[in-house]
């Protein structure tokens, strides 16, 4: 049994993060490690009010607080965060790494540093620092698990361009990944980036993202079908955040496009910075076939995803991520085809084609995207082939049983080596 102490930007209850760092922590636990997580309060703009609410407001006087959750410990540290405004955002990659290297010094005394791990999730990129740190203190290894490579995406998005500040944020980038013990990455592209900054490939491991099918399978399909009215329509949905990276203008001017087809409707289910003007755009064009939806539970959310006919996934073309957004896990879960407008260019677009599941179109072409709608549209077969060609295809390499084992095999022997250093020292 090994103790992992691991570092998480955020985690359930809210809804739009967490999922896979809530079932890393529940499968290991299972495995018969103890886990405890380290995180942030619940984000208020990220909650839902049934079920989270209450949560955050409870905890809203307190600096810190632990909470159980299937048979692991969770430590909640301040800040709190209630806005969703760009300001708002930047100063979380900033207090967030903070409060989880707080947390995480109160805590990580109480652990053995004998069989003790510390794991963390990035970005924010400053969780690694505050990980390596960690691991010193405590004579620990490290594990760093990199969702997307910062600041690479910040530039190429064309948020940061201060030459200085992003040499500086590449040198912390390289002492991180030469700090850590192991890097495991969610795409062969990102391993590629990461090695050419001077990191021994035997260190990067690629675990890529995973799907719970057997939890999506329960959901039930057509039940949101009906709770909005659209049964018999044709359901073409783009679910999750809504912001700079995704070309979501342009599913609002191919719906303009397709306006004339009465049985054609748009979903656009999540919150974000840029919905506000999405939702404008779309009452300034008139359109009655998008409808705008909030952020929705787990369970609800899959719901969705299984009543649509096709499923979007958005990217600009400045957003050349080489990573696979977990967005297309959870639509090959759910036996659904996929249109990427995205980027020609890293994992994703490869294994849309390798799949079989789907069809990727230039972004920031709405006429583009509107035909290859019209190409599901117009063969009902071709679109559920697809599906089942991603169900297939997902559960042969991207279960969670299988990236979860290659976890557990990179945790013992990071954990073993070190206490082999430490016998002979």
């Amino acid at each position: 049994m090994k103790r992992i102490l691991t570092l998480e930007p955020g985690f359930p209850p809210e809804l739009a993060s967490g999922r896979l760092y809530f079932e890393f922590a529940r499968e290991m636990t299972k495995l018969g490690h103890n886990v405890l997580v380290i995180t942030v309060f619940p984000r208020k703009y990220l909650l839902n009010k049934e079920e989270g609410y209450s949560v955050h407001m409870k905890a809203k006087r307190k600096f810190f607080y632990f909470e159980l959750m299937n048979n692991f410990v969770v430590m909640r540290v301040k800040p709190q965060f209630s806005s969703n405004s760009l300001f708002s955002r930047i100063l979380e990659q900033i207090l967030v790494p903070i409060s989880l290297l707080v947390g995480g010094l109160l805590v990580g005394m109480t652990f053995s540093k004998r069989d003790t791990v510390i794991h963390c999730t990035i970005p924010p990129l400053f969780i690694g620092f505050s990980a390596c740190l960690i691991g010193k203190l405590l004579r620990a290894p490290v594990i760093v698990r990199v969702q997307d490579v910062h600041p690479d995406a910040l530039v190429k998005l064309g948020l940061l361009k201060n030459r200085i500040l992003v040499r500086l944020l590449e040198l912390i980038e390289k002492f991180i990944y030469l700090c850590v013990d192991y890097i495991t990455v969610i795409g062969e592209t990102y391993r590629e980036h990461i090695i050419s900054r001077g990191v021994s490939p035997s260190k990067v491991i690629l675990i890529p993202n995973w799907a719970d099918i057997s939890k999506i399978s329960q959901v039930a399909d057509l039940k949101f079908q009906k709770e909005m009215k659209l049964e018999r329509r044709f359901i073409i949905t783009y679910a999750g955040t809504i912001s700079w990276p995704q070309d979501l203008e342009t599913v609002i001017k191919a719906a303009d496009i397709l306006r004339r087809y009465e049985n054609i409707v748009f979903l656009i289910v999540g919150e974000g910075i840029k919905k506000k003007l999405l939702v404008e755009l779309s009452k300034k064009l008139n359109l009655n076939n998008v409808i705008f939806l909030p952020l929705q539970p787990r369970e609800k959310y899959f719901g969705i995803l299984k009543s649509s006919n096709v499923c979007l996934v958005s990217l600009k073309k400045t957003f050349r991520s080489p990573s696979v957004p977990s967005k297309i896990l959870d639509i090959m879960a759910c036996a659904k085809p996929i249109i990427a407008n995205i980027p020609l260019y890293g994992d994703a677009p490869k294994i849309l084609e390798e799949a079989k599941c789907g069809l990727v179109v230039e972004p920031e072409n709405p006429y583009l995207l509107a035909q290859a709608i019209l190409l599901l549209y117009n063969n009902p077969a071709l679109a559920e082939e697809m599906g089942k060609n991603g169900l297939h295809f997902l559960k042969k390499n991207f279960s969670l049983s299988t990236c979860i084992t290659k976890y557990e095999e990179i945790i013992t022997k990071v954990a073993n080596n070190r206490l082999k250093s430490s016998i002979s020292n």
